[in-house]
């Protein structure tokens, strides 16, 4: 009896110990993960753009035609960087996304703001302008996107993170929009947590368990 006590104490003390394991490995992705955002905050991707023969400045000449027929004044001392992702392809039957980094924030969110001009103008209806998100982050909105029609009715990125609309609820409360930073705060919203508990706040905080440090914060904004 003894002996199956102390195996037993023994498992339980490996179960907590991996845990803990899995905790600190948690927030060191979801630390290393907002770092990446932080990097990434500079940069817009642009698909759908024809790429030929002679594109052989890695986009730069379409991020300033494409800032012209967006009313933007951009200066070459306004970009860091710009280029094609990936290897060319021979056929060009799929032209390969763009990705520019700029040196402001500012400068950035201008293109952000305006792309939705781009269905305006002609041959640029098919161009897509879009922050360039972590992996993590994508991953979370593609989720959001393909598995939570029944939860919300549009979800799309913002600053890194992901906004939301929530469908109104069956007992008539309006919609509310959320801004989820995480895939926890996503399990919680779509079980209606925060709608059961926060009907009319205008801001609800979701904050890790007393007990537990190694867990991070997580934030979900609600705004009728």
């Amino acid at each position: 009896m003894v002996e199956y006590e102390n195996k037993l104490n023994q498992l339980e003390k490996k179960e907590q110990l991996r845990d803990e394991m899995v905790q600190k490995t948690n927030l060191l992705v979801f630390q290393l993960d907002r770092q990446e955002k932080y990097i990434r905050r500079e940069n817009i991707l642009i698909y759908e753009v024809e790429e030929n023969k002679e594109d052989n400045d890695g986009g730069e000449k379409v991020l300033f035609k494409i800032a012209d027929e967006l009313e933007i004044d951009l200066k070459d001392n306004e970009i860091q960087r710009v280029h094609r992702l990936g290897q060319k392809r021979r056929n060009n039957e799929n032209s390969r996304p763009i990705i520019a980094r700029f040196v402001s924030y500012k400068k950035r969110n201008e293109f952000l703001t305006n792309k939705r001009e781009l269905k305006h103008i002609e041959g640029r209806q098919h161009v897509f302008v879009c922050e360039d998100l972590t992996p993590l982050r994508y991953k979370l909105l593609k989720y959001m996107q393909e598995s939570c029609s029944d939860t919300f009715t549009s979800c799309y990125p913002r600053n890194g993170n992901m906004k939301a609309k929530l469908k109104t609820s069956e007992n008539g409360s309006p919609s509310l929009h959320l801004m989820i930073s995480s895939n926890t705060e996503l399990m919680l919203i779509i079980n209606r947590w925060a709608v059961a508990k926060y009907k009319t706040n205008s801001t609800a905080r979701i904050l890790p368990s007393a007990n537990s440090e190694t867990k991070p914060p997580m934030q979900a904004t609600i705004y009728t």
